[in-house]
């Protein structure tokens, strides 16, 4: 079995400075998507405003089942329509 103490710095003080560090380098990421990525900036665009943007997001994110975030940013972007619901009744 790995020895994970040694890994994260031989203590929870150091835990943390890893998990910042790996925060820092997601919000790296993601800046770097938004600056980047033609269909983010479309999606951004078509919503107005990154809060709407997101609302959007997790909308789509719970309600309808996305294959990938190509996808969602796709539906933000262009626009969608959902042929049919179907209730699942269990009465």
């Amino acid at each position: 079995m790995p020895h994970f103490e040694h890994n994260f710095g031989h203590g929870h003080q150091h835990l943390s400075v890893v998990f910042a560090f790996l925060m820092m380098l997601a919000f790296a990421v993601d800046q770097a998507q938004q600056l980047a990525c033609q269909l983010f900036q479309a999606a951004w665009a078509k919503a107005g405003s990154k809060r709407s943007l997101w609302e959007k997001l997790r909308a789509l994110f719970n309600e309808l089942p996305m294959e990938s975030m190509t996808m969602i940013w796709r539906a933000i972007a262009f626009g969608f329509h959902v042929v049919r619901v179907i209730i699942h009744d269990t009465s």
